[in-house]
């Protein structure tokens, strides 16, 4: 095991985590509604004819950009395996996704058709990425120690984000005195192009230490494009037949499935909540959004240790337990004070779950399999799961006119997510060649 080379494969998630944080759920989302609007006190944009809720239209544009994934990275995956090429197409996603972050600079109101292509581009550069580079985790160390190595990356990518974010923040609060702009919006629409010119830059620049140093071996010559087609569609067949006839596999992937319906969602509906429910103001959100990242980072390294000592699938177990205890206390929490330290302890988990399902399922992987196409699977199941989740959400809130409900519907998602994971350990632990993550690890 090399540590220049695990090191250099955790500056991914250094330079690419800076894209989620920043710009989808700090930055862009809100310069979106500003510029597009129709009107200043309203957050209604004409679009192509038509009239939208901006974060509507947005919300559309990311979905649009996980349907692209879904239809391309499947078959690009096992063009990768096959051919020896996943630091190609990481290089490929990696560069798209960063310089469309540039082009969010030059949205305005006369371009909104530009933002949103970018926006779709960004999003598709960015999770098509992620399957090519959590691929590489399975070749660069033996399994025991991916636990430990998996929460690095994370650990990277939560501080990295947050060191660029604080930059951000800084930018905006001394605009006045740097003679940027007058403080509040205007400051806000000055600062925030050029703060995705920055995060583009990051995630471009730090990346290449990745591409520079992780290692590829070469498999075979792609040959003629209908060949490499051919055979990367051959590739993504045999990691669905693994799937399909393992029922570790299979339950594990479900279990994935459903953790993400909840996670992913409590992310993106955190602020939502924290604003209108406890009317917390905008500059304390992102102080819990910094808090939360810097918490996540130190859940990273604990779960990992947690998952040696106890084994995979009975810590992701505890970890979905402690996500639904979340919920159910989102339901009930009436002061700052509560939801900051609700906040905290969202933080402690994500962090973990994060880093624990990515290094369980690494583990599950044997080192003659199709690797990429396999996280590919891990990838679309994530999607689906975001998806469903939002959905279910959004579902609860309409019927009830209460986030609070929506938060006990989304507490369900963990409780499934707990059970299909029994069930993982339950058949895991019936076969020696699963021990690997049912087991604690001896040598630690």
């Amino acid at each position: 095991m090399n540590r220049r080379i695990i090191w250099a494969w955790c500056m991914y998630d250094w330079a690419n985590s800076a894209y989620p944080l920043v710009i989808s759920t700090a930055l862009f989302p809100v310069y979106f509604t500003i510029i597009a609007r129709d009107h200043a006190h309203s957050t209604i944009v004409t679009f192509a004819g038509l009239q939208w809720e901006s974060a509507s239209l947005y919300s559309l544009a990311i979905a649009v950009s996980y349907g692209a994934n879904a239809l391309l990275v499947p078959v690009l995956s096992g063009i990768a395996d096959w051919g020896g090429r996943k630091k190609m197409f990481l290089r490929l996603f990696c560069t798209v996704g960063s310089l469309s972050c540039g082009f969010l600079a030059l949205t305005d109101r006369q371009h909104l058709w530009l933002g949103i292509c970018a926006a779709i581009v960004a999003s598709i550069g960015f999770n098509g990425s992620l399957v090519f580079y959590n691929a590489f985790l399975p070749e660069i160390a033996p399994p025991r120690f991916h636990d430990r190595i998996s929460a690095r990356g994370y650990m990277f990518g939560y501080v990295g984000s947050s060191l660029l974010l604080i930059a951000v923040v800084g930018a905006l609060q001394l605009a006045p005195v740097l003679g940027i702009a007058p403080s509040g919006e205007t400051a806000f629409l000055a600062v925030a192009p050029w703060s995705f010119l920055a995060v583009g830059a990051w995630w471009y620049a730090f990346a290449q230490i990745t591409l520079h140093i992780v290692p590829e071996h070469r498999v075979h010559g792609l040959g003629t494009v209908s060949a490499a087609i051919q055979h990367g569609i051959g590739q993504l067949l045999q990691a669905l037949r693994i799937v399909v006839r393992s029922p570790v596999h299979r339950t594990f992937l479900a279990s994935y499935l459903a953790a993400s319906m909840g996670v992913q969602s409590v992310i993106m509906v955190a602020s939502v909540y924290g604003n209108q429910e406890l009317s917390l103001s905008e500059a304390l959100l992102v102080g819990i959004i910094l808090l939360v990242q810097f918490v996540a980072a130190l859940g990273s390294w604990l779960w990992s240790r947690v998952s040696e000592w106890l084994g995979n699938t009975r810590a992701l177990v505890l970890i979905t337990m402690v996500w639904m205890l979340v919920c159910i206390a989102a339901y009930a929490i009436t002061t700052v004070s509560a939801f900051v330290i609700l906040s905290a302890t969202v933080g402690l988990v994500l962090g973990g779950i994060q880093s624990q399902m990515r290094s369980t399922f690494s583990k599950l992987i044997a080192p003659e399999q199709a690797h990429a196409a396999l996280f590919s699977l891990y990838d679309i199941a994530e999607k689906l799961g975001t998806m469903a989740g939002m959905g279910m959400f959004s579902a609860a809130v309409a019927v009830t006119g209460s986030l609070r409900i929506g938060a006990l519907v989304l507490g369900a998602a963990f409780v499934l997510a707990a059970l299909l994971l029994v069930t993982v350990h339950r058949r895991a632990s019936a076969s020696p060649a699963w021990a690997r993550i049912t087991q604690p690890r001896r040598d630690r």
